[in-house]
């Protein structure tokens, strides 16, 4: 905000969520404050800055899914359930979505694109063990696809992936998502613990191979743990981007840092100062 041409160009929005919610849950919840925002306040252009999961909701908001997921994700059944569930059902809503041709670029900080296997560690399984989802989000998915979802096609071992789980490498979300172009502009900023051993570092938390994309237009590794967003040298790299992406001239860009909150309703609230 100290920097006069950034504070010119952008304004500086957060969005934040309840860290154990699924993951297609919360890039929903992003999808449609992002809708109503627009909407409300008319702007025509935003920058989405997501840091460790909140990069995956980010990626979400300039993906074409199609039915991709939906198959990846249903398998088997995809088909028969597509013609019985409502397209108005939060399930579909979820898992189906168009890019939001407003958010013209895209920065990753640390962010697990094809998950963390410290999902399916013994601190993950605690995480999932302390996680309580909230009924709205329990009672929204059709037994049908409940049943789809559980081993062995029992109901009864059915549980809610939780936003721990869902980070397993093995998650369909990230093996469809994977295969699916990013519909704008990125960048990413990845830490290796100072070890300088990449491509085989980690930022401790998501592995370098989970983090990096061939189709960003830059890579910058920093000598930190997996609070990247930290580093001045991240900041500093921010700041490059946001400086080139004002070539042009542009009336307004608000700038959306995605991070999660303990168990709040997401909201974007916007900010005048003191936002990073």
């Amino acid at each position: 905000m100290a920097d006069p041409d950034i504070r010119r160009h952008y304004q500086f929005w957060a969005f934040s969520y309840s860290t154990g919610n699924p993951i297609a849950y919360s890039a929903l919840l992003l999808r449609d404050d992002l809708r109503y925002a627009q909407q409300r306040y008319g702007f025509k252009q935003v920058i989405l800055i997501g840091h460790s999961m909140g990069g995956i909701l980010s990626r979400m908001q300039v993906t074409n899914s199609a039915r991709a997921i939906w198959n990846e994700v249903l398998g088997p059944k995809a088909d028969k359930l597509y013609t019985e569930i409502p397209d108005d059902s939060l399930v579909k809503r979820a898992l189906i979505f168009d890019a939001n041709p407003t958010v013209k670029r895209v920065i990753f900080v640390s962010t697990p694109h094809r998950g963390s296997t410290l999902a399916t560690s013994g601190i993950g399984a605690l995480g999932m063990r302390l996680i309580r989802l909230p009924f709205k989000v329990a009672s929204a998915i059709p037994n049908s696809v409940a049943a789809a979802l559980a081993p062995n096609n029992d109901l009864r071992k059915f549980r809610v992936p939780t936003s721990i789980s869902g980070l397993s490498p093995s998650n369909p979300l990230f093996k469809a998502l994977d295969k699916l172009p990013i519909e704008a502009p990125h960048n990413s900023i990845i830490g290796d613990r100072g070890r300088g051993d990449t491509p085989n570092s980690s930022d401790g938390v998501v592995p370098y191979w989970s983090s990096h994309l061939d189709s960003a237009q830059s890579e910058l590794i920093v000598p930190t743990d997996h609070g990247a967003m930290k580093s001045p040298k991240a900041v500093a790299e921010i700041r490059r981007i946001l400086l080139l992406q004002i070539g042009s001239r542009v009336r307004y860009r608000p700038v959306i840092r995605n991070h999660p909150a303990s168990s709040t309703r997401p909201k974007l609230t916007g900010t005048t100062s003191r936002s990073r």
